[in-house]
């Protein structure tokens, strides 16, 4: 709801310079809130005797409760992890399909999407650089809703979708001309590769600014994209299933939005290890009414910085160290083509579970397809093998087969993308 978001806004600009003290409060309070909550109306959280927890006098003891594994959302019943009557009030539900090609299914209840979203103007404000009359091009691997403020010339967006041609996307992003242009840094780096000087010329009269977001931003890429495209660059993480995790402003501080959320960084055994020393993510969004998750691990690795920034902000600054999985296969004009130009036939197409691909020693890819109950894939098969030749520009080597089951690696993660082959070899 627009009114609640726009009413949100000024609630999420000020809850950012609160004490600290303030800030740890408030969270040990809405987290306590959130626990009893799910005990009473959540049968995963009701059954398991592990979250017979008394009230936490503290954030540490949060530590006392499992962890929230990311294969637990996929194996159990939907209804095992959503609260009791929720389907009758509003909320938002979202099936993403993650690095592994595995949808998630996701329910966020609508106030506290409605937050997030007034989050988001704080993620832009944060810069410094942006209005809300700026024209914002995004490219990424789907299309979000047109909002009808967008018809007032307000936060307006223009999604390319990230699949399609570079000559396409190329084409769409110089006649938007975009104050702001959004995207993962991979997609970021292929714009940045593609453009010829007189077309980054056309760019640069307008772009303000450069906004990454989901997955690693490097100081070596993020210097990258600085000196090419000309403008400064701020990073932003999230995930579908916790939403805005942070943001960054011009001191370079990734503020985490502890508004919303807590982050722990934990062992291989679940335990927070001190800031400052790199481990596992784990994501306790604690707004949520819906679908509460408590101590969900995303299976990224990070680290929280010991300090605080330069530039006032309570909340607590973080970085990625090591994020989603940056693999791909190689055409055979040299070009990569990276895990959501696949991702995507499992998002979009009812007749794909999962999917996954391998490309041998001698460059030819294989496309596998695990069927969502249809038994005549043929036709899927057709579609997916003219999508990718259309994406290459023309035929290569390419098998589009089916699969039974994603494979997993050793440590029970699926793997999308395996690739033996390397140009020139």
């Amino acid at each position: 709801m627009f009114l609640r978001e726009a009413l949100y806004i000024p609630v999420t600009l000020v809850r950012q310079h609160a004490s600290r003290a303030a800030v740890d409060r408030r969270k040990l309070r809405w987290i306590n809130e959130m626990l009893a909550f799910s005990r009473a109306h959540v049968p995963y959280y009701r059954d398991d005797a592990r979250y017979e927890h008394a009230p936490l006098r503290d954030l540490a003891e949060l530590a006392d409760l499992p962890v929230l594994a990311k294969p637990t959302l996929r194996e159990r019943p939907l209804a095992d992890l959503l609260a009791a009557g929720s389907q009758d009030r509003p909320f938002r539900q979202f099936q993403t399909s993650g690095s592994t090609g595995q949808r998630v299914t996701v329910r966020h209840d609508q106030r506290t999407h409605d937050y997030h979203m007034a989050a988001c103007f704080r993620r832009f404000a944060a810069t410094g650089r942006y209005r809300p009359t700026d024209r914002l091009t995004h490219v990424r691997p789907y299309v979000a809703p047109t909002r009808g403020f967008e018809k007032l010339k307000l936060f307006r967006r223009h999604t390319i979708l990230s699949h399609r041609p570079m000559a396409e996307i190329k084409a769409e992003l110089l006649a938007n001309r975009p104050h702001v242009l959004a995207g993962q840094p991979v997609h970021m780096r292929e714009v940045l590769r593609a453009l010829e000087p007189d077309e980054m010329a056309v760019l640069r009269r307008t772009l303000k600014m450069v906004l990454t977001e989901s997955e690693l931003l490097t100081d070596e890429h993020r210097a990258l994209l600085v000196d090419g495209y000309g403008v400064p660059v701020f990073d932003e993480y999230s995930a579908f299933e916790i939403l805005n995790i942070y943001f960054e402003c011009p001191h370079g501080g990734r503020h985490v939005a502890e508004d919303r959320i807590h982050v722990e960084v934990v062992d291989d055994a679940g335990r927070p290890v001190p800031a400052g020393t790199e481990g596992r993510l784990v994501i306790t969004p604690y707004m949520e009414r819906a679908m509460p998750l408590i101590r969900y691990e995303l299976g990224d690795i990070g680290v929280l910085d010991p300090k605080p920034c330069r530039c006032g902000r309570a909340f607590r600054t973080m970085r990625l160290t090591k994020g989603r999985s940056n693999d791909y296969v190689i055409l055979p004009d040299g070009r990569r083509l990276y895990p959501d130009t696949f991702v995507w036939f499992a998002a979009i197409h009812p007749d794909i579970a999962e999917c996954f691909v391998e490309q041998d020693a001698r460059g030819r890819v294989r496309i596998n397809i695990v069927s969502a109950g249809t038994e005549d894939l043929q036709p899927v098969f057709d579609s997916v093998r003219a999508e990718m030749y259309r994406v290459a520009g023309g035929p290569f080597e390419l098998d589009v087969v089916r699969a039974e089951r994603l494979p997993l690696t050793a440590g029970g993660k699926g793997k999308f993308i395996t690739s033996e082959y390397t140009v020139g070899a």
